[in-house]
């Protein structure tokens, strides 16, 4: 009824929220599971061999809402087997040697990340997306196809937290308090009695932290040389994020702003300049032409190497959607 009435974007989203309400609502779904057990006779001994099916004989909610996996499309079901008795004798049609290996875990998404968070109880709805983007603005994490990555700096970090406050960086930790905090909303618990069995702790790991040594990260090749000296420049990483620096510090001690290319031109620009990204004094991701100050211009989504379909002009990515800033340019936000 709507769908006319929104971009497809929007309908997405909203055919989204209202699957999941009303899957919600509706009756679970039912699978018949099916375990044979079958002793095989070989040459010396017996081998126990096993088979099993899952088949959905009631879909509930899944008639409306499926959630994928993130490595694979398939649902839950397996191929149905056949009609079998305790006692039959099976015969040898084919025999198949096939080689698996052990996949390591899927790394998360924002998806998965916010359905672990809800199974052990840490956060709260509010707060998963501070959560999402504090892991990204921090840069402990880089989007890498959709899920997650680790970067130095976030495995730096963790190895650090992990090794020295092993009791704060657990997975129980921040449901704990959360249920105290409850429980002082709901009157069960003093509120001077929690706060003082937290600190307590906290305050031996905070005198603790003054004596953890500095973790020096490594750097990173540039792939330019240093305007000064001509010696390969690095990227380094200090307390207000990366940067670019001679590798023959300290004899030289050159420095720049890092600057991520694109190879994008920057639109109408007089002096044929390139988009490049670089930090606002918030730390901000943007991306801002070369050429500045000559020409001032800058966008916040990355910049696409391929044009608008419909008009030609510049396409950016914010997220997973894209959009032209001509045809779809954003609305300026209403404040004093």
């Amino acid at each position: 009824m709507i769908k006319s009435f929104l971009t497809l974007d929007q309908f997405k989203l909203y055919q989204l929220i209202w699957q999941r309400m009303v899957a919600s609502q509706m009756a679970d779904a039912i699978y018949e599971t099916t375990t044979v057990d079958i002793r095989a006779k070989g040459v010396k001994e017996y081998y126990n061999l096993r088979a099993a099916s899952v088949i959905r004989t009631f879909n509930g909610f899944a008639e409306l809402y499926v959630e994928k996996k993130d490595d694979d499309d398939s649902d839950d079901q397996t191929k149905a087997l056949p009609a079998l008795v305790k006692g039959d004798e099976l015969d040898i049609s084919n025999i198949l040697g096939t080689q698996n290996f052990t996949k390591a875990p899927s790394r998360y998404t924002e998806a998965t990340l916010i359905k672990a968070l809800e199974q052990n109880g840490i956060g709260r709805p509010s707060t998963y997306a501070t959560i999402i983007s504090t892991i990204q603005d921090r840069e402990y994490v880089v989007k890498d196809g959709g899920a997650f990555k680790p970067t130095d700096l976030g495995i730096a970090v963790n190895d650090l937290l992990s090794e020295n406050f092993s009791d704060i960086v657990d997975i129980n930790y921040t449901a704990n308090v959360e249920e105290k905090l409850d429980d002082i909303a709901e009157g069960k618990s003093d509120w001077e009695t929690v706060v003082q069995e937290f600190y307590n702790p906290l305050k031996g790991d905070l005198d603790k932290a003054g004596t953890v040594e500095k973790v020096k990260l490594p750097d990173e090749p540039l792939g330019e040389d240093c305007p000064v000296c001509g010696k390969p420049m690095i990227i380094k990483t200090g307390r207000f994020g990366k940067f670019a620096a001679c590798s023959d510090y300290p004899n030289c001690k050159h420095t720049q702003n890092l600057v991520i290319k694109t190879g994008v031109k920057c639109p109408n620009c007089p002096e044929n300049g390139e988009l490049i990204g670089r930090r606002s004094k918030a730390g901000k991701l943007f991306y801002g032409c070369s050429a500045y100050p000559k020409h001032n211009f800058a966008v916040f989504g990355k910049p696409l190497p391929e044009p608008c379909p419909k008009c030609g002009g510049l396409m950016i990515a914010i997220g997973r959607a894209k959009r032209c800033i001509n045809c779809n340019p954003m609305k300026p936000s209403k404040g004093k």
